[in-house]
This record gives C-alpha cells, structure tokens and sequence, in this order.
C-alpha cells in the first residue's frame, strides 16, 4: 500500500496570526494602532474573508465591505491585503520534513487560500514542487470543512482516503476528513511540529498514528 500525506498551508508550513499582520513603516504610521487592530480583526476574522479564500468574493468588495462597516478609510484595508503574504512565516522544520519525505512519499496540498495569497507564496517560496496535487479553495470554490473540497483532492491527487493522513491545525477540517475516510492528525501550534514529524515518520513506517499532545 502506498502512503499518501496531505498538509494544510496556514500554521502546518507556514504560520499565520491574522492579528499580527503589520504594515511597512512607511505606511504605518497613516493609522493609529487601536484602528489598525480594528481593521485587521474586520478584515481577517469576519466572513469575507473566508468568502475570498473561496473565490466567491473579490479582494475589492471585501475592502469595500469593511471600509463600510467600521467606517475606516480603505486604503487601510488595501495595504493590509497587501501586508498579509509577508507576514506567513515558514514553520521551519515541517518544510524540512516535507521536503525530504517528497522524495519517496506522494505528498498533497489541501488549503484554504485566496487566489492572490497563493500567487504570492509561490512567488516567496518553492516548497509548492514538492506536491503531487494541490487542492485550493479559490479553485475549487468551497473551503474546508465541506465535503466537496476533500473529494477533489482524493480525485486531484488519485488515492483512497484510507491511504492517507491530512495535516491540520483545526479540529473541525479534521473531523469532516475523519468523517470521509481519511485519519487525521492535529497541529495544535507550529511549536508542536517535531512531534508532529516523529509521528508521521512512525506512520509512514507502517506504524499507528499517534495524536500530538
């Protein structure tokens, strides 16, 4: 039986806190502080977001909808949009990991992700090569947890979920890849990836899948 591992982007290879986005310096000092956190948590943890990384909003009507919302000009939400991809910062062992066990293993990307976000990783990065198939929620028009965009990474990357381990940070894209055959192994925070690594490695050694604690 062949093994397959499927990751996730965000805090499984590179990690992300929507409230810690800053902007250039340049740009900084235009807004103060208690407006800037009111536009990144408008911005990052509302709704809309989730619809872009769906591809059924645009980056445009999102920044719009928030300028609208909290009354905060939209230059503000542009240059944070604009901010987001540098502040994605790589989780340097899982990287390591993955770029090694490509070589002998399929590996597959499963990711909620805008279409600009994910141009501008691959721009940042070269880790993308090491993927067998990607399913991206922009492409697939739907984000994780709903089934449909599971489905097309089982189609996409050709393998039976019981062949394969998703590696999430988020409980409930865990359970609906549970739920459809596929084990699951949670990534509480990046600062638990070496033991997310060992168990992987027993794994794909024809060992159990160990839960990191």
């Amino acid at each position: 039986m062949v093994r397959h591992l499927v990751f996730d982007l965000g805090n499984v290879l590179l990690a992300w806190d929507p409230l810690t986005v800053t902007l250039p310096p340049a740009l900084a000092g235009q807004w103060d502080e208690v407006s800037q956190r009111a536009a990144r948590e408008a911005l990052f943890l509302g709704p809309g977001w989730q619809a872009l990384d769906a591809g059924t909003l645009s980056a445009e009507t999102l920044v719009a909808q928030c300028s609208e919302e909290t009354s905060l000009p939209q230059a503000l939400f542009i240059a944070l949009v604009e901010a987001m991809p540098a502040s994605l910062v790589p989780i340097t062992p899982m990287l390591a990991f993955l770029a090694r066990v490509a070589a002998h293993t399929p590996c597959h990307l499963l990711s909620n992700i805008a279409h600009d976000t994910w141009r501008a990783v691959c721009e940042r990065h070269a880790f993308h090569h090491c993927f067998q198939s990607m399913t991206l929620s922009y492409a697939v028009g739907v984000n994780k947890p709903a089934e449909r965009i599971y489905a097309h990474s089982f189609t996409a990357g050709a393998f039976a979920p019981e062949n394969a381990v998703f590696i999430d940070d988020r409980k409930e894209n865990l359970a609906a890849s549970e739920a459809l055959g596929m084990a699951g192994l949670h990534l509480p925070t990046p600062a638990q990836a070496d033991a997310a690594i060992t168990s992987l490695s027993r794994w794909l050694g024809g060992g159990p899948l160990e839960q990191v604690s």
